[in-house]
């Protein structure tokens, strides 16, 4: 629900700015492009695509979108449709849905709520078979270095001393790239497939060797445990999906009570 909302906002707000964008009344110093005597400029595009974050390809497709939306906006004013009954209507339509749609989002927000374990083990076992994995999955903690001779001696530390105590002693390792700890993994999304072949012979609690891949990095697993396509895994295994899913349904209860209470404050006649 507040996935389609976010997709609502996005639809009105860009065509919203658009349409602000093309009545600027003065040049501006610096621009990113330019329709006739309307610009799009670096502070409006950094409103439009985080540009420190995506790649070029995905600034030259939101840069295109633009001209072409403005080309079709500026030809509008000029066939009067901007001054039309209905595109007023449509207007104040999307401002409605808009101002809808923030007001819920602000409210969500703002009442996350706050779930004990207890409460998400009690979720769990009322909502088990939805936890169902329609895949081969793999219950694992995983780690990646840049260097084979760090993974090694994290290996050997792993088979002394366990995951937790290994991790503390290299979390301050240069060539450490990144770790997952106690991480549900279906089959077709771990990588190398080398790993993968390595884990389906691995009982749990095994450790994997170490296995370099065609990024440079060197990944030790410990396999924890693997489950079979529809089979349901226990709640730590899954807790972190229980977790979201739980707080989804009480801000969607939330958001329910909230609106009602909005009718309750309101003279509503029908």
């Amino acid at each position: 629900m507040l996935l389609s909302r976010n997709r609502v906002i996005e639809g009105i707000i860009f065509p919203l700015f658009i349409f602000g964008a093309c009545t600027q009344p003065e040049k501006p110093d610096s621009y990113v492009a330019r329709v006739n005597n309307s610009y799009l400029t670096e502070a409006e595009f950094s409103e439009l695509v985080d540009s420190q974050n995506v790649s070029e390809k995905t600034k030259t497709l939101v840069i295109k979108n633009w001209v072409k939306q403005e080309i079709l906006l500026q030809e509008a004013i000029k066939k009067g449709i901007t001054e039309s009954n209905e595109f007023k209507r449509t207007v104040e339509n999307s401002r409605r849905q808009l101002a809808s749609s923030l007001v819920l989002q602000y409210f969500a927000a703002s009442s996350q709520p706050v779930v004990t374990n207890e409460e998400l083990e009690n979720y769990y076992k009322e909502n088990k078979s939805s936890f169902r994995i329609p895949f081969n999955a793999y219950y694992l903690n995983r780690i990646n270095f840049s260097d084979r001779e760090a993974a090694v001696m994290f290996r050997t530390e792993l088979m002394i001393n366990g995951w937790t105590l290994a991790l503390n002693k290299f979390s301050n390792d240069s060539s450490l790239i990144n770790f997952e700890g106690a991480i549900l993994i279906s089959e077709q999304n771990i990588y190398p497939v080398r790993l993968l072949r390595i884990l389906e012979g691995l009982y749990p609690l095994e450790i994997s060797i170490v296995i370099p891949d065609d990024r440079g990095y060197y990944t030790v697993v410990q396999l924890l445990d693997k489950y079979s396509a529809q089979s349901s895994p226990p709640f730590e295994a899954v807790k972190t999906e229980v977790e979201r899913r739980y707080k989804a349904a009480l801000t969607e209860l939330a958001i329910e009570n909230y609106i009602n209470d909005l009718y309750s404050l309101s003279e509503i006649e029908i």
